[in-house]
């Protein structure tokens, strides 16, 4: 009983440690945004993905895992009935309340991110709104087409 007590607190160690390298990913993420770096944003996007993918299979593996609730809850959130050592229960609910406070992090940071993501989309669709708009304004200097290789002249013309 002791082993499968083990075993909960260490996928519940495994969660936080997954939830906690996505809150990072997500303050980096965000400083991509902010310098628009564009690699940035697409890396911590992928690994973004491969933890939430992770997370998953985890939530997977500990509904197989022993002790079962007889509530049917999910171990992240209740003390497994059976738990009598008084230092499992104190590393259970350390454990739960820091997952506790990382998932709230996640979550506020996530908020965050969308409203970056939001904000920079708005912005972008603003200077190709200014973009359009003055394609008519400005008409190609005389020499422009005399700067363009012939190569690149024959292709827009295909």
């Amino acid at each position: 009983m002791n082993q499968e007590l083990t075993t909960s607190c260490e996928l519940l160690e495994r969660r936080l440690a997954m939830m906690r390298e996505l809150a990072h990913s997500l303050e980096q993420a965000q400083t991509a945004v902010v310098r628009s770096d564009l690699g940035g944003i697409n890396g911590h996007t992928a690994r973004q993905r491969e933890l939430c993918e992770a997370l998953r299979q985890l939530e997977t593996e500990a509904a197989r895992c022993p002790p079962r609730n007889p509530s049917g809850k999910s171990i992240w959130v209740q003390l497994p009935e059976n738990a009598v050592s008084s230092q499992v229960r104190e590393r259970w609910q350390t454990l739960t309340q820091e997952l506790t406070q990382v998932e709230m992090q996640v979550d506020q940071l996530n908020r965050v991110y969308g409203a970056l993501l939001r904000r920079a989309q708005r912005t972008l669709q603003i200077f190709l709104r200014v973009l359009a708009s003055s394609a008519n304004t400005y008409a190609p200097p005389k020499c422009a087409a005399a700067m363009v290789p012939s190569t690149f002249r024959e292709v827009s013309h295909v």
